[in-house]
């Protein structure tokens, strides 16, 4: 992600400044979070991304999440990588919500 041009406007143009670098930290602490963790390094928000990044259809990834679920594991493998649901942020499971609020009611 170029996050340059977000963060010279916040600095007026000094990278080195307080806003620079508030802002730099919150974006980057937000694009670390997401439901799915790969290797436990790359996390992915969404399913869409994580399938693509895996080389495999939503299908066959929602099969294995759905399989893991089923099993209790918080963890499963697919094309040399290990994938787990991010519990750091409160999620319990591959597919489902962490609350209530996730459903958009």
């Amino acid at each position: 992600m170029n996050w340059i041009p977000q963060l010279m406007a916040a600095g007026q143009g000094d990278l080195n400044s307080p806003a620079a670098k508030e802002l730099g930290h919150a974006l980057w602490q937000n694009s670390a979070q997401g439901h799915y963790i790969v290797d436990y390094v790359k996390y992915f928000s969404n399913l869409i991304e994580l399938s693509e990044f895996l080389r495999v259809t939503q299908v066959h990834l929602r099969t294995a999440m759905v399989k893991a679920d089923q099993h209790g594991s918080r963890q499963f493998r697919m094309n040399d990588h290990v994938i787990r649901f991010n519990n750091n942020e409160g999620y319990q499971s591959f597919l489902k919500p962490k609350n209530l609020t996730d459903l958009g009611n």
